[in-house]
């Protein structure tokens, strides 16, 4: 698998009362909506806050927490009316590949984020992150490393159509969606299980605010 070289920019947006439903009805289906650069692996520590105001400190040990950050650009497609700012409701499914001491071990751990009010030609980023609890259950040790994610993949859909792809395992990298860039759908695959928590579900949810797209927020 071959990932392209240009840095990837495609993406349907809205504005004012449109949504991203009704500007993906006028796509070509040629355009994307969303390309992605890269997916970053990395391990952050559980943060530690300073507590003001009379709120009683607790003391805890920070655990190791895998974090799945994809980096992204959206842009309109030729069609889209030039007033459009931003795309709104993209659904982010990320598909993670999570080794063990064994081969049974092994698991493709899922999740989704709806991003909303995306702007066209800013580079953005999504999150999710493997919780410390599930690293020590899959892994078998609470360490975590970037090396223990031996695959990862994020789609983004608008009305269950992929309008961005990103596929990574091994060292192979691709953009282009196929039965082999589908990694977790094969038959041979390990089972899913949806674990992975977006940014406000974790304690990292107040943290680099303006560095991710927004969430929208559930009911």
């Amino acid at each position: 698998m071959k990932l392209s070289s240009r840095f990837p920019v495609a993406a349907v947006v809205l504005a004012g009362c449109f949504t991203a439903s009704s500007v993906f009805g006028q796509n070509t289906g040629k355009d994307r909506m969303i390309e992605f650069k890269d997916i970053k692996i990395a391990v952050q520590k559980t943060p530690d806050f300073t507590l003001k105001g009379g709120t009683t400190d607790k003391r805890f040990r920070a655990k190791d927490w895998i974090e799945i950050e994809p980096e992204f650009r959206a842009i309109a497609p030729k069609n889209a009316d030039k007033n459009l700012k931003v795309i709104s409701d993209v659904v982010f499914k990320y598909y993670v590949f999570l080794s063990g001491p064994g081969s049974a071990d092994r698991k493709i751990l899922t999740g989704e984020v709806t991003h909303t009010n995306i702007s066209f030609g800013e580079v953005s980023h999504s999150v999710v992150y493997v919780t410390p609890s599930t690293i020590l259950r899959v892994a078998g040790k609470p360490e975590g490393s970037p090396q223990l994610v031996t695959g990862c993949a994020v789609e983004a859909t608008v009305n269950g159509e992929i309008v961005g792809f990103y596929s990574k395992l091994g060292g192979a990298a691709t953009d282009k969606v196929s039965p082999e860039s589908k990694w977790w759908e094969k038959g041979t695959a390990p089972k899913q299980e949806a674990d992975l928590l977006n940014k406000a579900q974790s304690p990292f949810a107040p943290l680099w605010a303006d560095y991710y797209a927004d969430i929208k927020a559930t009911k």
